[in-house]
């Protein structure tokens, strides 16, 4: 057999030039992940889920009670309490506020162009990097 010559690794470039992940780029991205998890998400964009966990979760901090068993419990003592109910009651009632908003809107087309406008603003905002 022949003796080959040792392998050697190659210096890594860059040493130490790697930066941090931006926590909220981090978490959103964790989020994403576990939705994906969650959901089937053929007809659904990730902003569709992300948005859609954001509005529950605002929905829920309207509970003072749940609220207040968050900050007083650890998760798993604070899940145990009024969390699972406030978690129903967020999903019908936001379904609701968004039924409500849609008929009002597709039904007076005043309130359609007010409507417009404020997302056009937003957009604008959006795109000024506000």
């Amino acid at each position: 057999m022949e003796a080959s010559a040792p392998a050697y690794l190659a210096p890594g470039e860059g040493l130490g030039t790697a930066t941090a992940k931006d926590k909220k780029e981090e978490f959103l991205s964790q989020l994403i992940n576990r939705l994906n998890e969650l959901f089937i998400t053929d007809q659904l964009t990730e902003k569709d889920m992300v948005n859609y966990a954001y509005t529950i979760r605002d929905k829920v901090s309207e509970n003072d009670r749940v609220m207040q068993q968050i900050r007083n419990n650890s998760s798993e003592q604070a899940m145990l309490g009024d969390f699972s109910t406030a978690i129903d009651d967020a999903i019908l009632g936001s379904s609701d506020a968004h039924q409500n908003q849609m008929m009002q809107l597709l039904s007076d087309a005043t309130k359609a162009a007010g409507f417009s406008k404020l997302v056009f603003d937003l957009l604008m905002q959006r795109n000024e990097g506000v």
